[in-house]
């Protein structure tokens, strides 16, 4: 027998602002993807850019994540450790410019999450437009 509980939380992607932004940081990638599939099917006209950030890149998985952004309208921004460094407030800033504009939706590790919120509040940004999926691995 298996029981079958949730969704739990308010990580639901609403919000009053006209764009948004997601961050989705390794696995924290996974609401994302959902909500670009159900996106592709009726879009909500916000304008979305989608940042990516990886330790693993995998060519495969972000071909299925780049088709998904492209069928749902979505901006995606992959961004490598290796590659690029780590993804900071200030690069999300400097790739849209328009933040100000964004509510923000974070799914990954919590203490990045957090460095990010506290990083986008003190250039401005009123911290309840930023959402964060808290969760930690153990």
């Amino acid at each position: 027998m298996v029981k079958v509980e949730g969704p739990y939380g308010r990580f639901n992607f609403a919000g009053q602002q006209p764009r948004q932004i997601w961050v989705g940081a390794g696995i924290g990638i996974t609401p994302f993807i959902g909500r670009m599939k159900a996106l592709a099917q009726a879009p909500d006209g916000k304008t979305i850019d989608l940042f990516h950030t990886t330790a693993v890149y995998d060519d495969h998985a972000i071909g299925l994540i780049e088709a998904d952004a492209k069928a749902a309208g979505v901006r995606l921004h992959v961004s490598w450790d290796e590659r690029d460094g780590w993804l900071t407030a200030a690069r999300i800033a400097e790739q849209v410019p328009e933040w100000r504009d964004a509510d923000f939706w974070f799914c990954g590790p919590a203490a990045f999450g957090r460095t990010l919120k506290k990083d986008f509040v003190a250039l401005g940004l009123d911290e309840t437009r930023f959402h964060q999926e808290l969760f930690e691995m153990r």
